[in-house]
C-alpha cells in the first residue's frame, strides 16, 4: 500500500500575482518572528494585498471564498473582533460601498446577499475604523452544469508507485484543481502542460474492491463549479509505450524476409511480468506497395513477422483486464540490403565521377603550363 502525498508543482505559480504572493509569504514569516503588534500590522498588509487583486484576474483558488446558487441567499461573515464593520464589493469593473437594501442586509459582522445575481458576484471586503479586516470571494455556483465538463483519467499501471494522470479543462473557467477524495488526498493543481498527477493507495496485488473518487473544482472571475468522477483503477489502465527492438533479419531484401522482434513491457509496468502479462500488437508496412498489416500475440515477448517490410511499430495492453492499448511506439525502420547496395554503388559512382573531374582539371592545368613555357 502506498501513502498519499500530493505533489505540488512550482511551475504553476500564478505569475500575474507573483509579487503579491511573495509579499504574503514574507508577511507570514515576519509575523511569526516578531511581536503581536507587528504581527497585526503584517496581517493588515496581507489582507490589503488580497483585497486589491482584481477579480477579473482570478486564475487561482483564493484562500477564502463562498459559493451560492442563483436566486438564493448567501451570508458572509467578517473574521474580526470588531462588533461593527462596513463592507465593499469589488468586481471586474469597480469597487462599491455596500449599504442596507432589499438585496443586501447588514447585521454586525455579517452581510446577507438576497436573491443572488451575477452582478452581486465579486470580492467582498470588510472594514473597521482601524482599516481592512477580512475578505471573501463570492462566486456563482454552476455545479449542476458539471455534466458537460468531464474529467479524463488514465493510469500507466495498477501499482500505487505510479500516479494517476488526469486532464480537465474548460474555456469558461480559469483555475482548476483535483483531489483523490477516496484516499483523502490533498488538492493538486495542474502542471505546466495542463495535466494533473494524483497519488493513490491502490494495491496492485489484491482485488480492487472500492472505486476511486476524484473531486474537481474550478473557478473563474464569476463562477464556481464542482464535479466528481468515480471509477475503478483497472478501468483506466493504459500502459506506457513498450520497448521494441529488432533481433534478427533473415532473407534480407526478399519477399520471404523474416524479422524476429522483441517487445518488452515499459519500465513503469509492475513485476513480475508473468503475474501482470501484456498482450502485444505490431503494425508493419510492406515495402513495395505501402500496405499496413497488424499481428497480435500473447505468449512471450518475441515474434516473427514475414514479408519485405519497410518499417514497424508496436503497442501493448493488459492481457487479463483488456485495458486500453498504449500509444504506438515510434516507427522503427527495417534494414534493407538492396538499398544499402544501391547506396554503396551510388557512392562508388560518385567517387569515380569526382576522380574523373579532378583528372580533367589536372590535364587542363598541365596543358596550360606547357603553353606558357613555350613563350
Amino acid at each position: 500500500m502506498c501513502g498519499i502525498k500530493a505533489r505540488t508543482d512550482p511551475a504553476r505559480e500564478h505569475t500575474s500575482h507573483r509579487g503579491q504572493t511573495h509579499l504574503i509569504f514574507f508577511c507570514a514569516e515576519f509575523e511569526a518572528r516578531n511581536s503581536t503588534k507587528m504581527g497585526c500590522l503584517m496581517r493588515f498588509i496581507v489582507l490589503l494585498c488580497l483585497s486589491i487583486m482584481r477579480i477579473s484576474a482570478l486564475n487561482f483558488f483564493p484562500e477564502k471564498f463562498k459559493i451560492g446558487e442563483k436566486h438564493t441567499s448567501v451570508t458572509l461573515t467578517c473574521k474580526t473582533t470588531k462588533d461593527s464593520v462596513t463592507w465593499k464589493r469589488e468586481d471586474s469593473f469597480e469597487t462599491v460601498d455596500i449599504e442596507e437594501s432589499d438585496l443586501e442586509k447588514l447585521s454586525g459582522r455579517k452581510l446577507t446577499v438576497i436573491d443572488l445575481q451575477e452582478d452581486q458576484i465579486g470580492n467582498y471586503t470588510c472594514w473597521s475604523d482601524k482599516g481592512l479586516e477580512d475578505y471573501t470571494y463570492l462566486l456563482l455556483d454552476k455545479s449542476k452544469e458539471a455534466t458537460v465538463f468531464k474529467i479524463n483519467c488514465t493510469a500507466e499501471t495498477l501499482s500505487c508507485t505510479e500516479q494517476i494522470k488526469c486532464a480537465w479543462t474548460s474555456d469558461e473557467f480559469t483555475a482548476f484543481r483535483l483531489r483523490n477524495t477516496r484516499d483523502n488526498g490533498n488538492w493538486v493543481s495542474q502542471s505546466v502542460d495542463g495535466v494533473f498527477f494524483l497519488p493513490h493507495s491502490t494495491n496492485s496485488y489484491s482485488e480492487e474492491s472500492e472505486r476511486l473518487l476524484i473531486t474537481g473544482e474550478a473557478v473563474s472571475s464569476c463562477c464556481y463549479m464542482k464535479t466528481d468522477y468515480s471509477f475503478y483503477l483497472r478501468d483506466i489502465v493504459k500502459p506506457a509505450n513498450p520497448d521494441i527492438s529488432i533481433c534478427t533479419v533473415q532473407n534480407e531484401g526478399s519477399d520471404d524476409q523474416i524479422i524476429e522482434l522483441e517487445v518488452m513491457p515499459p519500465s513503469s509496468w509492475p513485476q513480475p511480468h508473468s503475474f501482470f502479462p501484456l498482450k502485444h500488437q505490431v503494425e508493419y508496412q510492406i515495402r513495395h506497395n505501402g500496405e499496413l498489416k497488424t499481428k497480435e500475440w500473447e505468449e512471450g515477448s518475441k515474434i516473427k513477422v514475414e514479408g519485405h517490410i519497410r518499417k514497424l511499430r508496436a503497442r501493448s495492453r493488459d492481457m487479463l483486464l483488456l485495458s486500453q492499448w498504449s500509444e504506438w511506439t515510434s516507427w522503427k525502420n527495417v534494414p534493407d540490403r538492396e538499398r544499402r547496395t544501391r547506396n554503396k554503388e551510388s557512392g562508388k559512382e560518385k567517387k569515380r565521377q569526382k576522380e574523373r573531374r579532378n583528372n580533367k582539371k589536372n590535364r587542363k592545368k598541365n596543358s596550360t603550363g606547357k603553353k606558357r613555357g613555350n613563350f
